[in-house]
């Protein structure tokens, strides 16, 4: 009894009867079985909810990300042929996808339509407003490092007043993606370790309870294998379970929220749908509790039947 392997305990009539030995005994103890099922939901419902949050927060700057665009304000003392001039340069410069030219004319004339001052800008002997080339970077220079690399080149070149570049959303966003991508990886391993506290004290009681019967069967005979076989079925179906219903309260929180997120949306006039888990990703979250279970149950099984052999 000296060595414990770590191996998965699948197959042949052995599991089968460890299998319904196992669910036979969670029946029986239908309250306990419950109360740690619905603590250990609760616990995975915690990161589960926190990466929708992250994961439809990212659907949402990608559905509405604001595209970057660099502002070009041209030296006012320049002719209508040396702006041209200028402009053709900044096209030809790199990471410019496409560009705007508005001249003077044409940004004194939008100023008028908009602004009402027509007759205070009669007054005016001479037209205030620089000629503007609005730039929509390549996709490989909206990356930050990338754009502001742009902005300097842009600003070399000679007739060029100022750059500006609007980024205030972007930075915005990007901010507040990272902030709740952080706080889910926090819940995922806060959650994580609630879990294999959980189902850890969960065996530990178990084995207690069954010291009797261990010691029987050693005295048969058994293999560390068969004695640990319904301890690791009992932790992994508590995380299985505990994930299914983790799902589900995930589920009616994402539904909870709907309606609130749809209201906004209609007041802007935009379309945007929370999504739940998907197919695949819930089948990921079962994986991943069935494996959170399995070695819960593993490291607390073999420590505690250790002790056991200890203490006889």
């Amino acid at each position: 009894m000296n060595s414990r392997r770590f191996s998965l305990p699948f197959g042949g009539a052995q599991a089968l009867y460890s299998l319904r030995a196992v669910f036979a005994d969670l029946y029986q103890r239908k309250f306990a079985t419950l109360i740690t099922v619905l603590v250990i939901a609760v616990s995975l419902t915690i990161p589960t909810v926190s990466y929708l949050l992250w994961k439809n927060i990212h659907d949402a700057t990608t559905q509405f990300y604001p595209e970057s665009e660099l502002t070009v304000y041209l030296h006012k003392n320049l002719s209508e042929e040396d702006a041209n001039l200028v402009v053709e340069k900044i096209r030809q410069q790199e990471g410019v996808e496409s560009l705007n030219y508005i001249s003077r004319k044409e940004s004194l004339s939008e100023f008028r339509q908009w602004s009402g001052f027509n007759e205070e800008l009669d007054v005016l002997e001479d037209n205030p407003l620089p000629a503007v080339v609005m730039i929509k970077p390549t996709k490989a220079f909206n990356e930050s490092q990338k754009r502001n690399e742009l902005r300097e080149n842009l600003d070399k070149i000679k007739g060029v007043q100022e750059v500006r570049l609007d980024n205030d959303w972007l930075e915005k966003l990007t901010a507040l993606t990272w902030l709740v991508a952080h706080v889910a990886i926090f819940c995922t391993l806060l959650m994580a370790l609630a879990v294999f506290l959980v189902i850890g004290n969960s065996i530990r009681a178990d084995v207690y309870s069954n010291q009797a019967n261990i010691e029987v069967m050693k005295l048969l005979g058994a293999t560390d294998q068969f004695i640990l076989r319904p301890f690791l079925y009992t932790g992994m179906i508590y995380a299985v379970l505990g994930g299914i219903l983790a799902a589900i309260f995930s589920s009616l929180v994402i539904g909870y929220f709907t309606g609130a997120v749809k209201y906004v949306t209609d007041i802007f006039a935009v379309s945007f749908h929370l999504n739940g888990l998907s197919f695949a990703e819930f089948l990921f979250l079962l994986i991943v509790c069935m494996m959170m279970g399995y070695i819960g149950a593993w490291l607390s099984a073999t420590r505690y039947i250790r002790l056991l052999d200890k203490k006889g």
